[in-house]
């Protein structure tokens, strides 16, 4: 296997934990390649069903990647890039897709970020509120997380199962060493993106002093307001009068920031917080050990400020 046509980097989760937003980001850097299609999750695939089943499943399904020479073929404008990336969230919960690319790539630079697991296990069902997939209220939601795994719906519907971050952590640092692993605490991120930026950069080995556009925040959640929303994630004309003038990555900023502006924030309640804490509480205090950190403010059952990266 060529090392030249695979990554050397990865970003592998977690999910609602603003990987868009550092992928993007990341991309900007003139020495790293990130892989043109996030979310393929090659290494994970096998153990992935034929096709999810759950409500809008069928672009997830699409999406993936299961075919060597097509995973390859993503890296093939690269043109000499120091560093070639790829982000698959879902890669830290699949704990054979780590073995996998340990047994595949030489040396890989591995990226993690985590949130406090009951944000983003809301973030992940706003997103689907977002998208007019998910239904039910958030509670029942939550208790129904049993039977839709069951039913092969696909892992963003997994609410708390992804935000079990204890034993996925310990597996990454296990199959990786700590020395080739940078875990990093989303609410830092979106509170300090430059400097959270100027780590990674460092810790793979590339200039930390470029400046990147960290203005956008991608892949935001949030109830939509009525119409607008579908509206600005629509092909429409105005799309297309741009497009022969306005580049790609323009294109893509001034889509992302009509879209941010559709959507209306729905905090999560105190009592809802709070029951969702307790079920947490324990794999938080054991990721504090295996991460070597305090996550006390993860505890508190306090509102967190509005999301700005997802």
């Amino acid at each position: 296997m060529r090392q030249a046509a695979m990554p050397t980097c990865f970003i592998v989760g977690a999910a609602k934990c603003g990987t868009t937003s550092l992928d993007r980001y990341l991309n900007q850097h003139p020495d790293i390649y990130m892989a043109p299609r996030k979310e393929t999750h090659f290494f994970a695939s096998p153990d992935m069903p034929a096709r999810y089943e759950g409500p809008g499943d069928e672009a997830f399904t699409e999406n993936l990647i299961r075919s060597l020479d097509e995973y390859q073929s993503m890296f093939a404008a690269a043109q000499g890039a120091r560093v070639r990336g790829e982000s698959s969230v879902y890669y830290l919960y699949f704990p054979k897709s780590l073995e996998r690319i340990a047994r595949t790539v030489d040396h890989p630079k591995v990226i993690a970020v985590l949130r406090n697991p009951v944000d983003r296990a809301y973030s992940a069902y706003m997103h689907l509120v977002r998208d007019g997939r998910e239904t039910l209220p958030f509670l029942e939601a939550l208790a129904a997380e049993p039977a839709r795994r069951a039913a092969n719906y696909q892992p963003l519907w997994h609410y708390t199962s992804v935000g079990l971050y204890a034993r996925q952590v310990e597996h990454l640092l296990r199959v990786f060493g700590r020395e080739h692993v940078l875990l990093i605490e989303y609410e830092e991120f979106n509170a300090q993106p430059e400097r959270t930026l100027a780590q990674v950069f460092h810790f793979l080995g590339v200039d930390e002093r470029v400046r990147v556009d960290t203005s956008i925040r991608y892949n935001m959640t949030g109830v939509p307001v009525a119409g607008l929303y579908q509206m600005a994630t629509q092909s429409n004309a105005l799309t297309r009068l741009l497009k022969p003038f306005v580049p790609g990555r323009w294109r893509e900023k001034l889509r992302t920031q009509v879209k941010n502006l559709t959507l209306r924030k729905e905090p999560l309640s105190a009592d809802v917080r709070a029951q969702l804490l307790e079920r947490f509480r324990a794999d938080i205090l054991a990721l504090e050990a295996v991460w070597g950190r305090s996550l006390a403010h993860w505890l508190h059952q306090a509102s967190p400020t509005a999301e700005t990266t997802a």
